[in-house]
């Protein structure tokens, strides 16, 4: 609200090709011949998507992202208060003043640049409001250093204010990730059909290749990290070689290689420092407009070097640097870390040993290259009075990229064959252990015995009795598997597999046959499938940075695809010769839903993604009336479903509280929020033709003359309502009132997704009128559709999402509740909080949209 003008920009380009190719051998009617009505068609595309998201100003330039202005830190030696005695090479200096830093900050100064300038001007202010020029510690300027700075309220480079009450983003605050997508996805289809006797038969072939690759920046971030690169090797005295002066000790700052970052490498190249030389950087004392920075020399001498053109850039990092222990200031596939596409696919070995040519490790990651295929084939034919349709599909999905070889498992482990003795000592399995279950010991670095065993995802105690918790054989040292290389520290190659191509045969059964002249009854049964096209793209990096890469959920490159089966029995009944009634009961069954799932007993840490462990049912029955125009005017199609929809989750992260509540992989059965229990769909068309069949108000000009003509006003004009209606579908009512800004315990009312929002209700008119034009040569006649739609016609305000604890869109309880009113009360302004909370709970998309009225044409030829 208070920073729309810094809203993300979005670049979409997307352009597609295709071919196809159609072959009819048409039959004659009097042909006798088997073999009738062949056709193929050969089909081929290919599309591409670029997709760039940024800040509308910035844009690609990345190091103006975050940046407010120069930043200047003076300098000088520290030294100890009190005098002291100290020996150098055998010989003793008394009472001498000695040297304790290089980085005594005497004042830091802060020049405001406009590439942010509301942001700028933050810190600006808050030099303006506390000056303390008079400060003891800052004889030159203001504050000493960003500490001092930073304590106060003020901002650094890369660095943005907290929302207005944790609410709204303040003005100037700017988008802080520059990212890119590049998707490309080339298919062909096959597909012929043939009438041979009393059958039609249809066959295909689909082939299909995705390739998905992008990358993208925290740009805000990569000044934080600049900072942190900078300087590290130099940090320390150099205590081994003392400078005397008189009374005074002195150092020079002690340069470690180790230390060094490939940052602070590249950024003295740059600058024509020696790469393992004293001088200290001022990172944020880089002014853009001139290209100058500052830094001191190895006797604290400050001197300003200049570039030409922009000084910072992503490749003097090193990739390592910028994934940053699975923070991802830098996060990509298909291309490299400095936004290069690959040219070719790298490897998952690649990933852990492949270095660049200044010898630090590339860390390239692939693109996800699924791919798709399958096969069908259709027969519908006649027997006595049933007509058949049937078919099978075959569909093969490849992820086409690595996995672990067990979701447990990031380093190779022993299994019941390879596990005689433990600590010299003899150890029986108990019987009914596999030869490749995973054996689980008291300590992963040096094991006396057996505490479990694991197969698959099922465990086992060391009697072999199933167990529930895998935290059972934790004997101190965490959920410990018998390592093959204790000593290993990450991951590599040898615990990766590829991904196993899933095969999935989906039959599919229809019949039909009239009971009388008057009634039919029809079924059908069908097996259909889903490709895992979320979730699943592989990273190699979730898994090296495993140990720090948080408690967020990763993706699950080995993941199946999802399915469903369905059932339907229907029967249709004649009314009238303009009308009939029709009943259909269906049942569907899904399985193999992808849910958030905890690996609990995961080694070398417990961690969250995503399975294939979600399941539910949706069953109800469809009433459909039918009136067909014939003479008269009216068209209508009426429907009512009553359904139940019931299901472990509604979405992949529906277990996501579950987990951070303990209850890590619970799994029952709720209505899905999906789930509307009665729905109604009631389509009505009224219209009048044109000729002998006008039926319909009429003028008549020149009455009672020769020339008297009448005129059909409303010929071809007519008008749709579509209407259509249902109850609200299931939310999860909550107890207790919990603030939209810093949260809090909900407290379950009642069951999940045991409440229900209000019934919807939407009427949908269209009023057109068909104007033909003068017939053409080739026979054709065009004509215009003038139409006049209004969408929401009564502007009904649905509501779509409610808030748990009120069950209204618009107030979630917080700003009345009694239990709130200290921390309102405290904050900076009571009035001004209530204001800004309200409108932001109040979200528009919570409502359906409201009355649209849309007038056009389309003309036909």
């Amino acid at each position: 609200m208070f920073n729309y003008d810094r809203n993300f920009l979005q670049m979409n380009n997307t352009w597609r090709v295709f071919g196809r190719f159609t072959q009819r051998f048409p039959t004659d009617r009097e042909s006798t011949s088997v073999i009738k009505n062949v056709y193929y068609n050969i089909h081929a595309d290919y599309s591409q998507d670029r997709q760039r998201n940024m800040d509308p100003y910035h844009k690609e330039d990345l190091f103006k992202y975050g940046y407010l202005g120069e930043f200047t830190t003076y300098k000088q030696k520290g030294y100890d208060f009190e005098r002291q005695d100290i020996t150098i090479d055998g010989v003793l200096y008394e009472n001498m003043v000695v040297q304790n830093s290089w980085d005594f900050d005497t004042a830091y100064i802060f020049s405001a640049q406009n590439y942010n300038p509301y942001l700028a001007r933050h810190t600006s202010m808050i030099y303006e409001l506390f000056p303390d020029k008079g400060n003891l510690f800052a004889p030159f300027g203001n504050w000493r250093n960003e500490d001092d700075l930073t304590l106060r309220g003020g901002l650094l480079n890369g660095q943005q204010p907290d929302f207005f009450y944790g609410l709204w983003a303040q003005p100037g605050m700017i988008q802080t990730r520059y990212g890119e997508e590049n998707n490309t996805q080339m298919s062909f289809n096959a597909s012929a059909a043939a009438d041979i006797g009393n059958h039609e038969l249809k066959i295909g072939f689909i082939y299909e290749q995705r390739s998905e690759r992008g990358y993208s920046y925290n740009s805000s971030r990569l000044w934080t990290i600049m900072r942190g690169y900078t300087n590290n090797q130099i940090r320390e005295l150099d205590l081994d070689n003392p400078i005397i002066s008189n009374d005074t000790v002195n150092y020079n700052r002690l340069y470690s290689n180790i230390d060094q970052f490939r940052f602070d490498k590249s950024l003295r190249e740059k600058l024509g420092l020696a790469v393992d030389g004293l001088d200290f950087i001022l990172v944020d004392s880089y002014n853009f407009d001139n290209g100058t920075i500052l830094y001191y020399d190895k006797d604290g001498l400050m001197h300003t070097a200049k570039v030409d053109g922009d000084l910072y850039s992503v490749d003097m990092f090193s990739a390592d640097e910028l994934l940053e222990n699975g923070n991802y200031t830098a996060f990509y596939y298909g291309y490299d870390y400095k936004g290069n596409k690959f040219k070719d696919r790298p490897s998952v070995d690649d990933c852990f040993t492949e270095k660049d040519s200044r010898g630090d490790f590339a860390r390239p990651i692939g693109a996800f290259e699924p791919i798709y295929m399958a096969g069908y084939f259709q027969d519908k034919f006649a027997f006595n009075d049933l007509i058949f349709n049937v078919g099978v599909r075959v569909d093969r999905f490849d992820a086409n990229q690595a996995v672990l070889k067990d979701p447990f498992l990031f380093y190779d482990a022993r299994n019941v064959n390879e596990v005689s003795m433990i600590d010299g000592q003899t150890v029986n399995h108990p019987g009914n252990m596999g030869g490749d279950y995973v054996v689980y010991v008291d300590d992963p670095k040096a094991p006396t015995k057996v505490m479990g065993y694991r197969n698959e995802y099922t465990w086992y105690n060391a009697e072999g009795v199933e167990i529930q918790d895998p935290n059972n054989l934790d004997a101190g040292n965490g959920v410990s598997p018998y390592l093959v290389n204790p000593n290993q520290e990450r991951i590599n190659s040898s615990s990766f597999k590829d991904y196993e191509p899933q095969w999935t045969v989906m039959p599919r059964i229809s019949f039909s046959f009239p009971i009388s002249d008057e009634a039919l009854f029809f079924a059908h049964y069908d097996v259909l499938t889903q490709r895992p096209l979320n979730s699943v793209r592989s990273n190699i990096a979730d898994y090296y940075y495993i140990n720090t890469v948080g408690s967020n959920a990763i993706n699950n490159p080995d993941l199946k695809p999802t399915k469903t089966i369905d059932y339907e029995l229907g029967f249709q009944q004649k009314l009238s010769n303009k009308s009939s009634l029709k009943f259909v009961a269906f049942y569907r069954e899904m399985r193999d839903d992808i849910q958030i799932y905890r690996y609990t007993g995961a080694y070398p840490r417990d961690y969250t993604s995503f399975n294939n462990i979600d399941f539910g049912t949706v069953k109800g029955l469809t009433v459909t009336y039918d009136l067909r125009r014939s003479n008269s005017n009216t068209r209508m199609t009426a429907s009512y479903t009553l359904q139940f929809a019931d299901g472990t989750g509604s979405s992949s992260v529906t277990a996501a509280s579950l987990i951070n509540s303990g209850l890590p992989n619970l799994r029952t059965t709720n209505p899905l929020n999906w789930d509307r229990r009665h729905n109604f769909n009631i389509s009505l068309d009224y219209r009048f033709r044109d000729g002998k069949d006008y039926n319909g108000p009429t003028i008549t000009t020149k009455r009672g003359t020769e020339n008297e003509k009448s005129h059909q006003i409303l010929k071809n004009t007519g008008v749709n309502f579509l209407i259509t209606g249902g109850s609200g579908t299931p939310y999860t009512a909550q107890s207790n009132i919990t603030s939209f800004r810093t949260g809090g315990t909900r407290e379950l009312k009642g069951t999940i997704n045991g409440s229900r929002k209000p019934w919807q209700f939407r009427v949908d008119m269209r009023l057109d009128k068909e104007i033909f034009l003068k017939t053409t040569s080739a026979g054709r006649n065009p004509y215009l559709n003038i139409y006049l739609q209004v969408l929401n016609l009564f502007n009904t305000q649905n509501i779509l999402q409610v808030w748990p604890a009120t069950g209204v869109p618009d107030d979630d309880g917080y700003l009345a509740a009694a239990e709130w009113q200290r921390e309102i009360s405290d904050q900076t302004n009571e009035a001004s909080y209530r204001n800004l909370y309200a409108l932001r709970i109040d979200q528009p998309w919570w409502y359906s949209q409201p009355r649209q009225i849309r007038l056009g044409v389309m003309f036909n030829f």
